[in-house]
């Protein structure tokens, strides 16, 4: 008959080699949550030429944008929501020629702005700051706010 030391003695290098393993492993699954999409939502105010969303992006990552809640109008007595007033499209008044009125449109760093609407999500080959704000250059009868949820993955 072994005695129980012997057995233990056995036991002893396997336990710890499982417990090493088992720490590696929570550290791999630690550091591969941390890097995975991040998310955060901003609130975009219809009377603000741009809002600075605090997100900076690299060429390549992967941006994904929403429309969450929230209504906005670049006059008195409208309410839009990310897709805007459906009104001329080459009005002088756009920032973004070719889309609606009051429209929620995008920035990266300085350059040139692009239509968000609803849903946009793109890899960017652009990097830089990104802002979002109304499709509207005439801001002193603006009202309202959207709030957007941004994603972004490296």
């Amino acid at each position: 008959m072994r005695s129980p030391r012997s057995s233990w003695r056995r036991v002893t290098p396997a336990l710890v080699a499982l417990v090493s393993l088992a720490a590696t492993a929570g550290c791999i699954i630690d550091y591969q949550l941390s890097s995975g999409p991040q998310a955060v939502t901003v609130r975009v105010a219809a009377d603000e030429l741009w809002t600075d969303t605090e997100i900076d992006v690299a060429p390549g990552d992967r941006i994904e944008i929403d429309y969450a809640d929230g209504m906005w109008s670049p006059w008195p007595g409208g309410s839009y929501d990310a897709i805007g007033s459906g009104g001329d499209p080459r009005c002088d008044c756009n920032r973004l020629m070719g889309v609606s009125h009051a429209a929620l449109i995008g920035r990266l760093g300085d350059g040139e702005p692009f239509l968000v609407g609803n849903h946009w999500e793109s890899v960017v080959g652009q990097g830089g700051r990104l802002f979002l704000g109304m499709n509207d250059s005439r801001r002193d009868d603006n009202s309202g706010w959207l709030e957007v949820r941004i994603r972004t993955e490296s």
